[in-house]
């Protein structure tokens, strides 16, 4: 019976299995697991020796630290490639204490039936310390330039590959420790990846929104979860400013100046190079300014973890001008399935929550009043989903 059958047969038997995370690893190339691209995998189990048949074996001369000493608790996969494009995956152990390393193989075919591995040549390998930084995860990542990564912190991901429809791979998964606990499989094919496509090249003037006089202001711009991806100042004489951001992303971008009203806006980008420009109107009277990455957990006044740098940037802005004080203001979206006294009163607690942050970094309580409005000032459209999370936001009113 060939391989290539054998990987049909075993496909056949175990496809259900996958869909119940509950799947037995064999040890053997033989019985490979087969595997779709674009699909997650959770086995609870990593395999214990090396199977029936000891397949691979480390030539004695080779100083290659990058392939395997030898065949241990091995798992054997194949994925067979559904369209051009290039292969990336990830590994994520279930415990951080198990070490997964790997070997990818590109299966040779000499006919209809028949095909064969060449142990001593696999295309890309991984075999770095466990990185408790990453949960011990591994792979191949966009970004990384290394096909063969040896044994060292640092290194857990290899560089992705360019493959052709109906290529079929074989995946060799060690852990050195028996009895590991198990992991997931993520796989994905892209056309392109997001480290090939130009940079997006955004410039522009800020100026001020009365007189329309040229203004040096400092300038941030940051991905959904909080991070900022660049950083800008504008002349002081022309008022002008120029940034690069990776593409395919959505961004938002702070503009400060002192004596100046906080800008949070998200940023439109619609090509791959655009012209934007900024007004800024001078502190006033109930002018408002608008955080939209201050999140919380759902149904819930818990501030998460990515909403550090709009905090950051309102608790400076209070530290600057010392003479105002503010309301704040919460928002939820409008939920027709949700009562509206118990939004009105979430966002209330929200409102609460942003008053203790600034409370315990040194923020008098008198320079500040809570409200809620629940979902009744949306400012975008609640019917269409990527519009209606921008409603979900803290809004800052100053006051005399």
């Amino acid at each position: 019976m060939s391989c290539k059958w054998l990987l049909v047969v075993v496909f056949g038997l175990i496809s259900l299995k996958v869909s119940s995370q509950n799947m037995l690893l064999k040890g053997d190339y033989a019985e490979a697991v087969s595997l779709n691209v674009n699909q997650k995998y959770v086995f609870k189990n990593s395999a214990v020796g090396f199977g029936r048949k000891q397949e691979y074996y480390k030539k004695k001369k080779s100083n290659t630290s990058y392939l395997f000493e030898k065949e241990r608790n091995t798992s054997w996969f194949s994925l067979t490639v559904p369209a051009d494009g290039f292969l990336t995956f990830e590994i994520a152990p279930v415990s951080v204490e198990d070490d997964y390393d790997w070997m990818l193989f590109k299966e040779k075919t000499f006919n209809a039936t028949e095909s064969t591995i060449d142990y001593n040549h696999p295309i890309r390998t991984n075999n770095s310390r466990n990185d408790f930084s990453v949960s011990g995860k591994t792979g191949l990542k966009d970004g990384y330039t290394e096909s063969f990564t040896s044994p060292g912190p640092g290194k857990s991901f290899s560089k992705p590959i360019e493959v052709q429809q109906g290529e079929n791979y074989i995946l060799v998964v060690d852990n050195i420790y028996p009895g590991g606990k198990g992991f997931t499989f993520t796989s994905k094919l892209q056309k392109i990846l997001p480290s090939q496509i130009p940079p997006l090249v955004v410039s522009g003037i800020i100026s001020d929104k009365r007189s329309m006089q040229p203004l040096r202001a400092a300038i941030t711009v940051e991905d959904t979860s909080g991070k900022a991806v660049a950083t800008a100042v504008s002349d002081s004489l022309s008022g002008k400013f120029s940034f690069k951001i990776p593409s395919g992303s959505n961004y938002t971008v702070a503009i400060d100046k002192q004596g100046y009203v906080l800008l949070n806006d998200f940023l439109p980008v619609k090509t791959v190079s655009q012209l934007q420009n900024y007004q800024l109107q001078k502190l006033q009277a109930d002018a408002h300014i608008i955080f939209y990455n201050i999140r919380f957990l759902p149904n819930s006044a818990v501030i998460v973890n990515t909403s550090g740098s709009d905090l950051n940037r309102l608790l400076r802005f209070l530290e600057q001008e010392k003479d105002w004080k503010i309301q704040i203001i919460g928002h939820t979206n409008a939920n027709v399935f949700t009562d509206e006294r118990y939004l009105q009163r979430l966002s209330e607690r929200r409102a609460w929550a942003i008053k203790n942050f600034l409370l315990n970094h040194g923020i008098a309580s008198e320079r500040m009043r809570c409200f809620g409005l629940g979902g009744k000032h949306p400012l975008y459209d609640n019917k269409k989903p990527e519009e209606a999370v921008r409603n979900l936001r803290v809004e800052i009113v100053l006051e005399k």
